[in-house]
């Protein structure tokens, strides 16, 4: 299932596919049980003792009670977690803790999501990651608590509050806000194309016979690296940069990049190394917003690239929406703006990154923070599909990557459900 037929695919035939299949399902056995061997050593504790980050803090109160809600990272345990405290805490976001954790009845499945785990706090540690020294940074620019939240989560995929995330939702915009492939894209064109510019001229004149994407390629799957390592791995940007070192690969050895099973071989080998990719709404929702582009492209080849430009931010906004109101329920009528915002932001992200470089990223918050809030105050409604609805649209955009009867069903689909919606907000 290729687009480009000139080039062989990275995996062909089904003697193949199935040598795939169970080299990536033996992986998955093997990473399981590490990952259960892991859990059996945390929960066989009464109590452990970790040090952890603090990544968001918020206070919550329930059957008349205040209390202060937690998530944290360890790296002990290698993973997010939750926790809660009856102490009046001050602002620890950005911190490190020692923790005394109580985890024995932390279920399985729970430890393979982001588990809560109750915990007393023992001390704060002295000291921040290099990851809120560079929000620090960033936040510094910016006197609006949503704009040093909206940057955080842009540059470096901190968690944002609720009352934000409403108004992002509102717009339509959460595709944005989650670093992702188009984040990790755009930061692929900016050092390899800035390097480049270094690497052409002494290439020419010192080393003519080296090969420039394989040089400036492996610094710049390097620097991606340690920028996926510094997030803390989210799972849609974790999806990306797998994409983006295959895809290099693949550019070296002469392999197609637009097809299926291009994405099929990355997602099926991530889960294999990261079971816990299984239960990501992230992770999936990235997996699916690339095969709605790959569908697209498959559909428009031969088609002028404008109109595949102007087109693509639509038809992906589309596929995503029976998906997303599966999941969640929010719609708005500015959402009905979101691809005109998608493509804004095409522009809007490299030039934000630019200016909270040189330390003028408040420049353009005026701008930002109208928009947003405008998205929470417009109205909104709740609808949700049910699961087998959603899982019949996915299995009817599958039928329609070969047939072309299933593509024009799949479309009044899409269409219906837009306009289902308008109506309900209207």
């Amino acid at each position: 299932m290729s687009f480009r037929l000139s080039k062989p695919l990275l995996i062909e035939g089904r003697r193949e596919w199935l040598l795939f299949f169970a080299a990536a399902f033996t992986l998955f056995l093997l990473s399981l049980s590490r990952q259960y061997l892991q859990y059996r050593t945390l929960v066989s504790q009464k109590k452990r003792a970790v040090e952890a980050e603090v990544l968001v803090q918020y206070a919550k109160t329930k059957k008349g009670r205040a209390y202060q809600v937690l998530k944290l990272h360890s790296d002990a345990l290698g993973k997010d977690f939750f926790t809660t405290s009856k102490e009046p805490l001050k602002n620890l976001r950005g911190r490190r803790v020692a923790l005394l954790l109580f985890p024995k009845k932390v279920g399985f499945v729970d430890f393979l999501r982001t588990p809560f785990i109750p915990a007393y706090i023992l001390r704060v540690l002295p000291g921040q990651s290099l990851r809120f020294r560079l929000y620090d940074h960033i936040a510094a620019q910016h006197p609006e608590r949503w704009m040093q939240e909206l940057y955080g989560a842009l540059f470096l995929a901190l968690p944002v509050s609720k009352d934000l995330r409403q108004a992002v939702t509102k717009l339509g915009a959460n595709h944005l806000l989650a670093l992702s492939g188009f984040h990790m894209g755009v930061l692929w064109f900016i050092l390899y194309g800035g390097l480049s510019l270094l690497y052409r001229p002494l290439q020419n004149r010192f080393f003519p016979w080296r090969h420039r994407l394989l040089d400036v390629g492996a610094v710049t799957v390097g620097v991606l690296g340690g920028y996926l390592l510094l997030t803390g791995m989210p799972p849609s940007l974790l999806r990306a940069y797998a994409m983006v070192v295959t895809g290099w690969l693949a550019l070296l050895f002469g392999i197609e990049l637009l097809s299926f099973s291009f994405l099929a071989v990355c997602a099926v080998a991530l889960v294999a190394l990261i079971p816990s990719l299984l239960f990501s709404i992230g992770f999936w929702l990235s997996v699916w917003g690339v095969f709605s582009i790959y569908q697209f492209l498959r559909w428009t080849e031969g088609w002028p690239a404008w109109v595949v430009f102007l087109g693509l931010n639509l038809w992906v906004w589309l596929a995503m929406l029976p998906v997303v109101h599966t999941l969640f329920g929010t719609f708005a009528p500015s959402q009905l703006f979101s691809p005109l915002l998608t493509l804004l932001f095409t522009l809007f992200y490299p030039v934000a990154m630019a200016l909270n470089l040189l330390g003028a990223g408040g420049l353009m918050d005026g701008m930002v923070m109208e928009l947003l809030r405008y998205g929470a105050q417009v109205p909104a409604v709740t609808v949700t599909l049910p699961r087998w609805v959603g899982g019949l649209f996915v299995l009817l955009a599958l039928f329609a990557v070969r047939f072309r009867v299933a593509l024009y069903l799949q479309m009044g689909v899409m269409l219906l459900f837009l306009l289902y919606l308008v109506e309900k907000v209207a």
